[in-house]
């Protein structure tokens, strides 16, 4: 059986125009055709393999044949050699491919490949597939479970576990903290967090309209996002690197975010009408005093 771009799972049926932008070919034609091709998808299944397995939540060190284990660093596994092994053992409607000929004939150097495959994984679109379902469930707690903080411990819990078994998360990580200023990887990671947030931001908008409560002023719906978020994506941080802290098990993140929502929030039909600040020590925005 012929299997063609269109039968392949979401992302990798997606057309990659704008995203795979350095495959070889002399003709602008040719580069085109390739971007979308079986070929291509499949380098792409199978580094995206690698990083699912290498930097996912599940067991990844290896014994070495000393018995010592071995440490992954950064994306060393990345290798030529093992993606030649890993696209010669996908399924269809994937295309397996022996050697590193098709490879080395796609991809003038393996840096190339690889800032493909990050602008891809980092990608909105593959967001959703590492993601799961869940968004929508967690939506609806905190717009109609009947106490606002049961369901914002509830969905901060399920929220934090959700994004330490990423591998995205834990390659964005990487990323940010190894990427040049200027190599297009931020970008990548800006269209990320695009695609994650904007859903929430949504959320939060019904959330706080059906509580009836509103923003307090000088804070925008924009950044009450980010900072939930920023605090989200450091309790994971820390979870990640001592799961002894008790952020798991104290819900650190429940207890940060209601915090956060108490500070910025205020009933739509009493206003304070302050800024934090203002509210805090009577100094208003513009730093003279009351």
């Amino acid at each position: 059986m012929t299997y063609g771009k269109k039968d392949l799972p979401y992302p990798y049926c997606l057309d990659f125009s704008g995203i795979v932008t350095r495959v070889k070919g002399v003709r602008e034609s040719t580069r085109a055709a390739l971007v979308n091709s079986l070929k291509v998808a499949s380098y792409l299944k199978a580094g995206s393999n690698l990083v699912e397995r290498n930097l996912g939540s599940g067991p990844r060190v290896t014994p070495n044949g000393d018995g010592r284990k071995q440490y992954w660093s950064g994306l060393s596994f990345l290798t030529e050699r093992a993606l030649s092994r890993e696209v010669a053992e996908l399924d269809p409607p994937f295309l397996r491919q022996k050697g590193a000929g098709p490879y080395r004939s796609t991809w003038a150097s393996h840096d190339d490949y690889l800032n493909d495959l990050l602008t891809f994984l980092l990608h909105a679109a593959s967001y959703d597939p590492q993601y799961g379902a869940e968004l929508e469930t967690r939506g609806d707690w905190l717009v109609e479970e009947d106490s606002l903080v049961d369901a914002v411990y509830r969905s901060a819990y399920h929220e934090l576990m959700t994004i330490c078994r990423m591998p995205l998360f834990r390659l964005q990580l990487i990323m940010c903290a190894t990427a040049d200023r200027n190599d297009g990887i931020h970008s990548a990671i800006a269209n990320n967090y695009r695609g994650a947030l904007e859903p929430w931001m949504k959320i939060y908008e019904s959330t706080i309209a059906a509580r009836g409560l509103q923003l307090r002023k000088g804070i925008t719906i924009e950044q009450f996002t980010n900072i939930l978020a920023a605090i989200l994506e450091g309790f994971a941080v820390r979870h990640m690197g001592d799961p002894g802290a008790g952020v798991v098990e104290d819900n650190l993140v429940g207890m940060a975010i209601l915090g956060i929502m108490s500070s910025y929030l205020e009933p739509a039909d009493e206003p304070s009408g302050l800024t934090l600040r203002e509210m805090f020590d009577g100094t208003p925005e513009n730093g003279e005093p009351t």
